[in-house]
């Protein structure tokens, strides 16, 4: 079972705590992909021909799939059965009889020549892990560092591998999980900033910046939570490194997010230059790291042709 993160007052105090008493979830797609009926069996996508099926339909919930795209996902490295039309039907019959239907009509829908999947809020862990991202942002705007912390932690642990691992899934739908695994990350730096933690901090930016060097926010948050500790010369080192990523792979410059963390990790030697460093002062939170709708990779920009 899992959990959502609820808002709690009481003994003068008022944060995020987990509530686990929530969240039965159904579909599991985070790694690879598992099926967990009501009494708690977990079916294995790779375990037999009806869950691949299952699988394909997750691929595109609450659309009619057709026949012929069930079929390839079925039998993806072989010939095709001629049976294979009665078989799938077969196998939604076998997938009706193990899955609880939604809260109206049927869970498995069928017209002539394609099937959909009914999928209720709630059914994925993909739900739950955008509750959990929205709950920890919401958490970290309020100065609750150490629930936004915990939000994104569960959230992050919703994944098991690669999503749809051993499937084949439309592109966009891997895009977007990546897109949604990155902001977590970036969410989870931010926590450990405004905590001060700041070598978990940089931990989770330089794991992130390695894979995908092209994403300019993580960069920039790299550089801000750097110069925020009066690490000046590191957050400098941090843009070099990412504008020789960006001329090399992309062939741009650095932009807006990346250009002012170099202009405040500047300012900031400046002062150190004309009096007592930050770090002689005392050490604070990471202030400049909690807007979490941070603008895309430079990458993703280029080739949406916005950049």
């Amino acid at each position: 079972m899992s959990g959502s993160i609820v808002w709690i007052t009481g003994a003068g105090r008022a944060g995020f705590a987990y509530d686990e008493r929530e969240w039965v979830l159904l579909f599991h797609v985070l790694g690879p992909v598992e099926i967990r009926t009501p009494d708690g069996v977990v079916l294995d996508a790779r375990a037999r021909k009806p869950i691949t099926v299952l699988t394909a339909l997750l691929s595109q919930v609450n659309a009619w799939t057709p026949v012929d795209r069930l079929i390839a996902a079925t039998w993806p490295e072989q010939a095709t059965p001629a049976s294979a039309e009665a078989n799938l039907k077969t196998y939604i019959w076998q997938l009706r009889r193990i899955l609880p239907p939604p809260a109206t009509g049927k869970r498995i829908e069928s017209r002539p020549g394609a099937y959909r999947l009914r999928v209720e809020h709630g059914d994925l862990d993909t739900d739950h892990a955008e509750r959990l991202a929205t709950e920890a942002r919401l958490a970290l705007a309020a100065g609750d560092a150490e629930g936004a912390l915990a939000g994104f932690t569960r959230a992050l642990d919703l994944w098991r591998g690669t999503p749809f691992e051993h499937v084949a899934v439309d592109a966009g739908v891997l895009t977007w999980l990546g897109e949604l695994r990155s902001e977590l990350r970036e969410g989870l730096a931010d926590a450990y900033a405004a905590l001060g933690r700041v070598a978990e901090a940089t931990a989770v930016l330089r794991g992130l910046t390695d894979d995908d060097p092209l994403r300019e926010s993580a960069w920039a948050r790299w550089m801000r939570v750097l110069s925020e500790v009066g690490r000046h010369g590191a957050a400098l080192a941090v843009y070099a490194r990412a504008s020789a990523v960006l001329m090399a792979e992309l062939g741009v410059e650095p932009g807006p997010d990346l250009s002012a963390a170099r202009a405040g990790a500047l300012r900031g030697q400046a002062d150190v230059a004309d009096g007592p460093s930050r770090a002689e002062r005392g050490t604070r939170a990471c202030t400049g790291c909690t807007r979490l709708s941070a603008p895309r990779g430079r990458g993703e920009e280029v080739r949406s042709g916005q950049g």
